[in-house]
């Protein structure tokens, strides 16, 4: 079998999972402090798409942004549950501190009983924010 990932009807399926991506994400690039270093502006550019695309109807989150921990600040709004912050904290360093709650729309990462970061026994190291492709880990500006 011949799997070919750059042929047109290829390309156009991942332009249109790129734009249902962003129809849940808050676009404010400007204020983002990943901005020119996030992975869906580097997709976007990669596939020719907008970031503030019109074809599909933005439904935006509206939860609150968790700032308890010293380190960084969390704001679920910008995330886009890749995992990859759930796996760097169960797989590779064992403490399972985050992640995934509910089904559907409502999933999202959390902690044991959606407490804050700051009061959950978060170690503050950081390896999250590290592999975070978006905005929604992002270390403190006064750190």
């Amino acid at each position: 079998m011949v799997v070919n990932t750059k042929g047109p009807k290829a390309l156009r399926l991942a332009r249109t999972a790129l734009e249902l991506l962003l129809a849940s994400h808050p676009v404010d690039c400007a204020h983002c402090l990943k901005n020119r270093s996030c992975q869906l502006q580097e997709l976007a550019r990669h596939l020719g798409v907008k970031l503030n695309t019109k074809r599909f109807k933005k439904i935006l989150p509206q939860l609150p942004i968790d700032s308890s921990s010293p380190s960084f600040i969390y704001d679920p709004n910008k995330c886009v549950l890749c995992g990859k912050c759930v796996w760097v904290c169960q797989e590779k360093l064992g403490k399972g501190i985050i992640g995934f709650a509910y089904r559907g729309f409502r999933r999202m990462v959390t902690t044991f009983g959606d407490e804050p970061l700051g009061q959950s026994g978060c170690q503050d190291c950081t390896e999250c924010v590290s592999v975070c492709p978006t905005g929604a880990l992002v270390l403190r500006k006064d750190s």
